[in-house]
C-alpha cells in the first residue's frame, strides 16, 4: 500500500512497505498526521528547491516510534539528559532512528531528519528543517498556519519562527528546554544575542508545545 492523499502523487517508490509498517505501529489518527506531515514536507521542499523525495520519506517515517511504551523508548534511546529520563516521549525521534537503522534503512539524511524532528534540526540538513516545520504546522494541528504559509516561501524564516516560538513558549512558562532544542535555538543567534523573530503578517505565532499532538 502506497500512502497518498487526494490530489497528491507519492514521489518515492522505494517507500513501498515502509508506510505500511508505520501504519501498523501507530494509532489511526497518528497515521493521518504522518500522511499530512509527509505531504506538507514534500510541498515545502518543492517550493524551496530541495529534495522532495527525501522530505516525504522522512515525513512518513518520523513518528514510527511515537506510540511505543516509555520503557521501550528508554531502551532504544538511552537518556542524554534529565529531561529525557523524566519525559521519555522526547526520545521518540532518536528511538525511531534506532529502529530504522536496525531494520536496514540507510539514508543518513532521512535518518537525521527523523531523529531531530522532536528537538529541532541541526545545521546543514534542509530535509530535517522541512520535516520539523511540517510537523508543527500541518493543517490537522489547527495552529501555526502562518508558519506553514511562510515555509512555502522561505523555509529558513519559517524554521526560525518555529524554534523561537517553541523556546519562548517553554521558557515563559518555566518549563525546561531540551538541550538539543537550545542548541538549535542558539544556532539562530547572531553575535551571541538571541535571534529576534516577529510573527509573519496575518497573526501571532501559536506556540509549539513539547508535544502538540497527544495520543488519542
Amino acid at each position: 500500500m502506497i500512502a497518498e492523499l487526494p490530489g497528491f502523487r507519492h514521489p518515492l517508490a522505494e517507500l513501498v512497505g515502509w508506510d505500511e509498517r508505520v501504519r501498523l505501529m501507530v494509532r489511526p489518527r497518528r497515521f493521518e498526521h504522518v500522511l499530512r506531515v509527509a505531504e506538507l514536507a514534500c510541498r515545502i521542499a518543492r517550493a524551496n528547491g530541495l529534495d522532495e523525495a527525501r522530505a516525504y520519506a522522512a515525513g512518513i517515517l518520523h513518528d514510527i516510534a511515537r506510540d511505543l511504551p516509555d520503557a521501550e523508548l528508554l531502551r532504544l534511546a538511552p537518556p542524554e539528559c534529565p529531561i529525557d529520563s523524566a519525559h521519555p516521549l522526547a526520545l521518540h525521534g532518536r528511538a525511531a532512528r534506532t529502529l530504522l537503522e536496525r531494520w536496514g534503512y540507510a539514508d543518513r539524511v532521512v535518518l537525521e531528519a527523523v531523529e531531530d524532528h522532536t528537538t529541532g534540526p541541526r545545521g546543514g540538513n534542509p530535509v530535517a528543517a522541512c520535516v520539523y516545520v511540517a510537523d508543527v504546522s500541518e493543517p490537522g494541528r489547527g495552529v501555526n498556519d502562518d508558519i506553514r504559509e511562510l515555509a512555502l516561501r522561505d523555509l529558513e524564516a519559517a524554521l526560525n519562527c518555529a524554534i523561537v516560538s517553541k523556546v519562548t513558549y517553554l521558557q515563559g512558562r518555566g518549563i525546561q528546554v531540551h538541550p538539543r532544542t537550545l542548541r538549535a535555538y542558539q544556532a539562530l543567534s547572531c553575535g551571541g544575542q538571541p535571534a529576534v523573530v516577529t510573527a509573519p503578517a496575518g497573526g501571532a505565532l501559536a506556540p509549539t508545545a513539547p508535544d502538540p499532538h497527544p495520543p488519542t
